[in-house]
């Protein structure tokens, strides 16, 4: 019983979803091209995108001193975390 009430309105619901394609299809002619959608000119972002700047690849140098102390950092979390024998 559920079953055909359940294919009853899939059919229904393919033949309304057929019947609405057929009929957007027949209000667009088939050679004419869709019209493309006007866009207005976007000043302020236009302006915001051309005022960014890059930094040029190759002139950064990260501070040794620091990234040495936080290697050391990490590595001395890691031995931490290790779980030595006998230590559980």
């Amino acid at each position: 019983m559920k079953m055909s009430v359940f294919v009853i309105l899939l059919l229904a619901g393919l033949a309304v979803c057929g019947f609405l394609v057929r009929r957007h299809s027949t209000r667009l002619p088939a050679d004419a091209a869709p019209a493309p959608r006007s866009v207005d000119p976007l000043p302020p972002v236009d302006a915001w995108q051309q005022s960014i700047r890059l930094a040029p690849v190759g002139h950064y140098h990260a501070d040794s001193e620091a990234g040495r102390r936080l290697m050391e950092k990490l590595r001395r979390e890691e031995e931490r975390q290790l779980p030595q024998e006998g230590r559980n």
